[in-house]
């Protein structure tokens, strides 16, 4: 039987910011769970009427929360805390 090349090691490609990493698959669940658990916490400090009267407000919480989990932060009360500051902050009465 003729002998076999090995399989070539593949790299993973890099960008200008540096070397392409991918999310394990424990990472992407550690982050969902983490993103979950932060927006349920802020959620639920904010009044009805509030919601009501701000309907993006939810998008605000969503955008604020995951600029904080790109930046690698990982506690979910620290994590809703800043984003109930993000979304009520400039225009709360």
């Amino acid at each position: 039987m003729p002998k076999r090349k090995p399989a070539p090691v593949l790299k993973p490609p890099t960008t200008r910011q540096g070397n392409w990493h991918q999310n394990r698959p424990g990472e992407t669940a550690r982050r969902i769970e983490v993103y979950s658990v932060a927006y349920r916490l802020a959620w639920e400090q904010i009044p009805l009427a509030e919601r009501r009267s701000r309907p993006d407000i939810s998008l605000r919480i969503q955008t604020s929360i995951r600029r904080q989990l790109k930046e690698g932060a990982m506690d979910p009360i620290r994590i809703a805390s800043v984003a109930l500051k993000d979304a009520l902050g400039p225009g709360s009465n």
